[in-house]
């Protein structure tokens, strides 16, 4: 070795001496020639030595590791690959120390005709953060139901989906009734509660086909796939039971403590026809709704068979 590939050398073990992802190398043929496991202080690096690397993994990415090494050394263009490794689906991994679930970002390049380098960059927290921002965009922060902006994304598509199939379905609007004289009478913790109490029995209440969301401030709409009419009204009544058995415990000005009870109002409509829209569906529901706030509230109304 002479001295200018000597310093080379040192640099390239100074190099994967300091970064902290798994750094696998590989001859021309897969197999392992070494391993730097950088902030992986899990991975058993001795027991990958002189393996076929695609053989860690299952089947599938097997077959596109072997792809990607044959592409990397025809094409010299860096392979990228997304993998979910889960201890209980990767048992080589498992065996090499692997013990919780990861998502890795991978590169695969050919440093030269003979030699590959293997990158992979461990984006659990990240994936699991983009997840959680993209729910939390997706639902109501007071009561964990779906928000407004979910639920007319669902519409567009269920609607669009059951015209298209001859499909049928309906649309619960339901309104808590009074609700700004629990406000004002109580106070808005108060109300608060009972909006969270409502969504916790709705979800136990509802299939798992149902759509639930928080529709504005004390309305929510249920979007009840493969439903006719008939059905929702029978659908619609439970819910406005429902309701009535709830009890909210609450705290009064004085300290005191009491339970709260309140009752929901409901507003019915179903697909009609193949100019049917989620909006036009939806001011039918709420047409329906003013009629059962009209008629003495805890009620519900629909549309005639």
């Amino acid at each position: 070795m002479t001295d200018s590939e000597g310093q080379q050398q040192r640099r390239f073990e100074c190099l994967l001496s300091a970064v902290d992802q798994i750094v696998v190398i590989l001859n021309s043929a897969g197999e392992v020639l070494r391993v730097n496991a950088g902030g992986a202080s899990w991975l058993n690096t001795e027991a990958m030595l002189s393996r076929t690397f695609s053989s860690l993994f299952a089947d599938e990415i097997a077959e596109h590791i072997s792809s990607s090494v044959n592409k990397a050394l025809k094409s010299n263009e860096p392979q990228k690959l997304t993998v979910s490794m889960k201890p209980e689906h990767s048992f080589h991994w498992h065996e090499l120390g692997l013990s919780s679930a990861q998502v890795w970002d991978t590169t695969l390049v050919a440093v030269s005709s003979s030699e590959l380098m293997w990158v992979a960059r461990d984006v659990s927290v990240s994936k699991r953060n983009e997840q959680k921002l993209f729910k939390q965009a997706q639902r109501d922060p007071l009561t964990g139901a779906y928000n407004r902006r979910s639920l007319l994304t669902v519409l567009d598509h269920s609607v669009a989906q059951a015209q298209r199939y001859d499909w049928i379905c309906s649309f619960l609007l339901i309104d808590v009734d009074h609700f700004t004289h629990i406000n004002d009478q109580y106070n808005w913790d108060t109300g608060d509660k009972v909006l969270q109490q409502f969504v916790k029995a709705m979800h136990g209440f509802q299939r798992t086909a149902d759509f639930f969301a928080r529709f504005s401030d004390d309305r929510f709409v249920m979007f009840l796939p493969e439903t006719n009419q008939e059905q929702a009204l029978l659908a619609a009544e439970r819910v406005r039971k429902l309701a009535a058995e709830q009890q909210v415990p609450c705290v009064a000005s004085d300290g005191g403590e009491f339970i709260l009870n309140f009752t929901v109002s409901i507003g019915a409509a179903s697909l009609q026809d193949a100019q049917d829209t989620p909006e036009s569906i939806l001011k039918r529901a709420e047409e329906n709704l003013f009629i059962a706030k009209q008629s003495g509230t805890n009620r519900i109304e629909g549309e005639p068979s």
